[in-house]
């Protein structure tokens, strides 16, 4: 159902394939196959595929809007994709307000490298669980839990799970461009 929602926002766009493969990177092959939901994109894939349509990653998720604002652990919008080893939770009830919050979970010994968004972020993000690596330009940091870290989101390259642990991290955003 992601590839519903990709074809949806690039006709939107007024977007072909083939200019949509100009701006990510990725091949229109690729793209069709990923709309026709034949082969599942990487996030970093998805994360380039929503930047060039100007819009959050969980934009293409499934699952039925919520207009409540309490948002019970077992009913969040997962990202998470089969043979990754990281996963997203949006932790608000929607990407309709001006702030987003997201619980991140990465196996021990994993890297996630992020690519620019969309558009100027604010971010803070507070380890729960493990220690985090967090490189932000060209400075390297290291959080352990109850460690909280403020940056402009320009400014990340990667963070990382740098225990045995899975790491467990909130992020929390302004505008949630994720």
């Amino acid at each position: 159902m992601i590839g519903k929602k990709i074809r949806e926002k690039r006709k939107e766009a007024g977007l072909s394939l083939r200019e949509l493969g100009g701006l990510t990177g990725l091949t229109a092959s690729f793209l069709s196959q990923v709309e026709n939901d034949a082969t599942s994109p990487s996030i970093n894939s998805l994360q380039r595929i929503a930047t060039a349509l100007k819009t959050p990653v969980f934009t293409f998720l499934n699952g039925e809007e919520q207009t409540e604002i309490l948002v019970r652990k077992d009913s969040r919008k997962k990202l998470s994709i089969p043979s990754s080893k990281v996963e997203y939770e949006l932790l608000t009830n929607d990407l309709n307000h001006k702030l987003g919050c997201f619980l991140i979970r990465l196996k021990p010994g994993t890297r996630q490298k992020t690519l620019q968004l969309y558009q100027q972020t604010e971010e803070v993000m507070i380890v729960l669980q493990g220690k985090m690596e967090i490189v932000l330009g060209e400075r390297t940091y290291l959080l352990e839990p109850g460690d909280s870290i403020h940056y402009e989101g320009s400014n990340l390259r990667s963070f990382a799970s740098a225990s045995s642990e899975e790491l467990q991290v909130i992020c929390m955003m302004t505008p949630p461009a994720f």
